[in-house]
């Protein structure tokens, strides 16, 4: 499945590219009169459905909080400010980082669904090697490897991440412009840029280019509903033929029942998805332009904040003038305090 995934990302890559710069796409032929296209296609209009619905609400839940630049910008940093969030606008929407964000996602596919065996494969490395090696004089124990392992694992997973974020910002024109602009922000205010930023690109890809590859790749999907529909039948058909055969073995015969089960799981979910499939697609278009306006009317909000000027810093408030304690009054009937010091207390002396 994952193989599919990654192939569609390609082509949906390859068609944005071909109709940026006005080129035919590639001679590809259909593929839903192939059993394997056949066999994943239920799935994959399903994970359409999902990523664009769960892209657009992630895109929809981020601009709120887009709207307001971040605090502690001074009025001479705002200008560059402004500069830096026009570049993040138009980089989100440029064909240099859609490129990299869907090579990305292509591989997150790939890494996801090898996470656990990559994990394991490291921490089994960083175990053997403990136990083959002495913890000061003493052996390590089996307790302490199984922890280093696991912490390699992690820290593994991490490393990736960080690199992706990495190589995501270099194709990024705002991160550049950043970098080079430094000097114009304060210190204080470069973590909160760089995230509103880079939030900004992000969300500015997925409104201007994701969705819309989504709706086109489900598009071309549900054009070859009617071949794999066919394909289905087909290898259900042939699947019965096979099993009918008098002198199969059992382990063909145990896999000709798995095969034909499992065509038979499939031409159930292509029953159920494929209306849901194309009442998406209709509503797709819409959704899209109307992330357009939303987009469009919080970044104007957002480069009309910074054309204000910068919020006056409340004064610090003066400190309470200091009060001498009033001295307590001694109760009624008792003796006042004698005052050593005084005349009266001398003569008593």
């Amino acid at each position: 499945m994952h193989v599919f995934r990654v192939l569609a990302s390609g082509l949906a890559l390859g068609w944005l590219l071909a109709s940026a710069a006005c080129h035919p796409q590639p001679p590809a032929t259909a593929s839903g009169e192939q059993s394997a296209f056949a066999a994943a296609y239920p799935a994959r209009l399903n994970e359409l459905r999902d990523a664009f619905y769960d892209e657009e609400k992630r895109a929809r839940d981020a601009l709120p909080g887009l709207r307001t630049p971040p605090a502690n910008l001074r009025g001479d940093e705002r200008p560059a400010a402004k500069a830096l969030f026009q570049h993040a606008d138009v980089a989100g929407r440029s064909g240099y980082y859609a490129d990299e964000a869907l090579r990305q996602e292509a591989f997150d596919h790939l890494f996801e669904d090898g996470r656990g065996g990559l994990r394991r494969r490291v921490a089994g490395a960083v175990v053997y090697t403990v136990k083959q090696k002495k913890c000061g004089e003493l052996d390590c124990s089996e307790e302490l490897a199984n922890e280093l392992g696991s912490a390699a694992g992690y820290a593994a997973d991490r490393a990736i991440e960080r690199q992706a974020e990495q190589s995501l910002a270099a194709h990024n024109d705002a991160s550049w412009y950043l970098e080079t602009h430094s000097g114009k922000f304060g210190e204080r205010n470069i973590d909160g840029l760089t995230k509103h930023s880079r939030t900004l690109t992000r969300v500015s890809f997925v409104t201007h280019v994701r969705l819309e590859l989504y709706r086109r790749e489900l598009e071309d999907l549900l054009e070859e509903r009617s071949r794999v529909s066919a394909a289905l039948e087909r290898d259900e058909t042939e699947t019965r033929a096979a099993l009918a055969q008098s002198d199969l073995a059992k382990t063909q015969k145990t896999t000709l029942e798995r095969q034909l089960s499992e065509t038979q799981a499939r031409r159930a979910a292509l029953s159920k998805e494929l209306p849901l499939a194309e009442s998406a697609l209709e509503d797709m278009e819409g959704r899209i332009e109307t992330l357009h306006k939303d987009y469009d009317a919080m970044l104007a909000a957002l480069l009309a904040a910074l054309d204000q000027p910068a919020p006056a810093t409340p004064e610090p408030a003066a400190p309470a003038p200091a009060t001498t304690p009033k001295a307590t009054p001694a109760p009624s009937g008792a003796a006042a305090p004698v005052d050593r010091n005084s005349d009266v207390a001398g003569a008593a002396r």
